[in-house]
């Protein structure tokens, strides 16, 4: 099988259906004990520094709901949910600190025209990007 590459070069998606794969393991282990916490971290960014590679940011990625206008409450609840309600922020954190870097939620429109980023790591507030202006985000990321 070759592998399918993108125009800028990168690894393309590999798989042309959309079957969620890891879901009957997800819902087996949700019958387990409490005690057996198990969560995912969405994507980690990676850099090559020195020919080695290195993690520059533990990301937690949410989709904006669509048509929805992205208002300080709305970035407010997406804070609360995963600060409070879920434990992406504090597991997020948790390995970002194991991998020494940092921690973001990155929560984006569909289209990927429209981004915003929250340093889960550092507390602090969020960031509106552009794609261009995302995609420099991400080049600025370094260990």
């Amino acid at each position: 099988m070759d592998k399918k590459i993108t125009d800028s070069g990168a690894k393309a998606y590999q798989r042309s259906d959309t079957e969620w794969r890891l879901k009957p393991y997800s819902d087996w282990h949700r019958t387990l004990d409490r005690r057996l916490l198990m969560a995912d971290v969405d994507f980690i960014e990676w850099r090559y520094h020195h020919g080695e590679l290195v993690p520059v940011g533990v990301m937690e990625v949410s989709r904006v709901d669509r048509n929805r206008t992205v208002t300080p409450g709305y970035l407010n609840a997406i804070c609360r949910r995963f600060e409070q309600r879920d434990m992406q922020a504090r597991i997020a954190r948790k390995v970002a600190a194991a991998l020494q870097t940092k921690a973001y939620i990155v929560l984006f429109r569909e289209d990927c025209r429209e981004f915003w980023v929250y340093n889960l790591s550092d507390r602090q507030g969020w960031q509106h990007f552009d794609s261009v202006q995302m995609e420099l985000f991400l080049k600025r990321l370094e260990k």
